[in-house]
């Protein structure tokens, strides 16, 4: 079978896992093993969910019945032949022959001329939006966003700044390092990267950050497997280095998995002290122990559990470290660029239920924090609700905090995936 054949039954069979059964996109390739074919299944997959409903739009004229009523593998066929011949160029012949023919291999032979017939009147520009429509409209419908969270955003940044996150959101993130300077240093690197012909750089933000345009997984790199690396966004490692931890402090990461946070504050630290790192899953802990012995750490310790009934169950816990990070369950809405699959997903009361458990989670945390010292929360959320306004609430609820610092940044912005931090200090 050729390649491309391949990817485009993989890119298929990958869509309807996500959106049929909710699967994580990285985990529905790697189920179909492909092989050489993952990389091209990777990008037209990709290229769809992070433009579904501009692909939906342009594709609504050519059909007799909504798209939503069709079979899943034939939706996402004709969507993804409609992403190759307009961001690709692939000839429409292509499209169509393959993708018809696909159908057979998903045991919908009443479908095979009916994908063919489509996709040889797919056009090869996008379909303009209504003209008439409300702004919020037109512009989830360009950028392929969902119109409501499109409509909190124009109210908070306005047209363009709204229009620039969109835009951003629909590109691809660069792969984004985090030198383990226990092991190596930035410069090292960094160097060696560009000698295999990578296009590495510094990053703009942290002090420990690599990025790497055009990069593949780093998971085989001599730099990973010795150690050396972790692949981290230099939002997140903001995060670790606003906490500014010191050697020999005893931490709490309550929310730590997968780890890359935790590990962050432990190579600031030196590897002296003790850090707490739990989690709610056994199977995200693991995942947390992976990269501690990977980096070949020692001041970090696990435990499952909910953070809120550990310190019910734990009374020694009680205000005995020096800092507490808590990196919160949010919308994630900063890192959309990542996850395009995820913009599909989001609810408007997903956000309230989730700035419910944040608050829960920030008593809990605040009952750990010792006299003097040091809460950090943090989330990977654009939304007031989760942010700025979660710190006010706090504040009011704790008199014996103070805020010293808060952070934002942006995807527009920054080059980087949105996230929110506030350090307080238990006075």
């Amino acid at each position: 079978m050729l390649i491309k054949t391949r990817a485009r039954l993989g890119a298929i069979a990958a869509l309807v896992a996500i959106e049929e059964h909710d699967a994580i996109p990285g985990a529905a390739l790697d189920k179909q093993n492909l092989g050489e074919a993952l990389g091209f299944a990777r990008e037209i997959s990709s290229g769809v969910l992070r433009h579904r409903a501009r692909l939906d739009w342009t594709l609504a004229p050519l059909l007799k019945k909504p798209l939503h009523k069709l079979d899943a593998p034939v939706r996402a066929a004709l969507r993804l032949a409609l992403y190759e011949r307009i961001e690709l160029g692939t000839h429409i012949a292509v499209v169509a022959d393959e993708y018809a023919g696909a159908m057979r291999s998903f045991h919908l032979k009443y479908s095979v001329g009916f994908v063919n017939a489509v996709a040889r009147r797919l056009p090869d520009a996008w379909r303009d939006v209504h003209p008439r429509w409300p702004l919020a409209q037109k512009l989830a419908t360009e950028f392929s966003h969902p119109q409501w969270l499109v409509e909190r955003w124009l109210k908070r940044f306005g047209e363009s700044e709204c229009a620039a996150l969109l835009e951003t959101n629909n590109g691809r993130a660069p792969l984004a390092l985090r030198v383990n300077t226990l092991r190596a240093n930035r410069d090292e690197v960094r160097n060696a990267l560009c000698e295999r012909g990578l296009k590495a750089r510094d990053g703009n933000l942290s002090r420990d950050a690599i990025v790497v345009e055009d990069a593949g997984s780093p998971l085989d790199w001599p730099e990973w497997t010795s150690g050396k690396i972790i692949a981290q966004d230099q939002a997140a490692q903001m995060v670790s280095l606003f906490l500014k931890p010191q050697p020999g402090w005893k931490i709490a990461d309550v929310a730590a998995a997968p780890g890359g946070k935790t590990t962050h504050l432990a190579q600031l630290m030196n590897d002296e002290g003790e850090i707490l790192a739990c989690d709610v899953a056994p199977g995200r802990i693991k995942l947390v122990q992976q990269n501690v012995a990977r980096l070949g750490l020692k001041s970090i310790q696990t435990r499952v559990g909910d953070w809120r009934k550990i310190m019910e169950s734990t009374p020694e816990y009680r205000r005995t470290f020096d800092a507490v990070l808590l990196d919160a369950p949010c919308l994630g809405t900063g890192t959309l660029r990542r996850r395009p699959d995820a913009k599909w997903k989001k609810t408007a009361q997903q956000l309230d239920e989730l700035v419910i458990l944040q608050r829960e989670l920030l008593d809990a945390a605040t009952e750990s924090v010792k006299s003097g010292g040091v809460l950090v929360y943090a989330t990977c959320s654009l939304e007031r609700e989760e942010n700025e306004d979660q710190a006010r609430a706090f504040v009011e609820r704790h008199g014996d905090f103070r805020l010293e610092e808060s952070m934002q940044t942006l995807p527009q912005r920054d080059s980087c995936d949105g996230a929110f931090a506030m350090r307080l200090r238990r006075n």
